[in-house]
């Protein structure tokens, strides 16, 4: 094989790496919609784990535990993964940065939520998984509240819990800078 052979076929091997991770991406937000706990489990390495608020939950079991406790407290859902970045991707490991909303029922009302995943994915039994899922937040609340949400103010709010400080953009070191000059 020839140096632009060999070139050609590694740049097809990332091609087929990064559609398989955005397959995943979307994988996983329609298994949560559809409450399909094999299917989201599949999505996660056996190890992986998902960060959040609540904290952190590892392997397999557990994730599915989290899920499944947690869906319960849900009416239909809809995850929207807008776009994938990824900045590393090797033959077997990649770490990437996914925009996405999300529309949950939740007691009785429409709760909306933009947020970023931050994801570490790895290639485990012939096909890419999450390894690592955290969760950052803009916001996340009742839609009837998104009207007159003060930017100052806390603007994750969840039914049955006390208002807390978004993840994002306050946190970046970037927002930071910009408002330091």
């Amino acid at each position: 094989m020839t140096t632009s052979e060999q070139e050609l076929d590694e740049r097809l091997r990332r091609v087929e790496a990064r559609t398989a991770i955005e397959e995943l991406v979307t994988r996983y937000a329609m298994a949560f919609d559809d409450r399909d706990l094999d299917l989201l489990g599949e999505c996660f390495t056996t190890d992986g784990a998902f960060v959040s608020v609540g904290g952190r939950v590892q392997g397999r079991a557990a994730l599915m535990e989290y899920y499944s406790e947690r869906l319960r407290q849900y009416g239909p859902s809809y995850h929207v993964p807008h776009r994938l970045v990824l900045d590393e991707l090797t033959d077997d490991a990649a770490r990437g940065v996914v925009l996405a909303h999300s529309e949950l029922m939740v007691d009785g009302g429409l709760f909306l939520a933009a947020h970023r995943y931050r994801d570490l994915y790895r290639f485990e039994n012939a096909r890419w998984r999450i390894a690592e899922r955290a969760v950052e937040f803009l916001y996340g609340a009742p839609m009837r509240d998104l009207l007159h949400l003060d930017p100052a103010s806390p603007r994750r709010r969840w039914p049955g819990a006390e208002p807390v400080e978004a993840d994002i953009p306050e946190s970046l070191p970037t927002w930071k800078a910009f408002y330091q000059r």
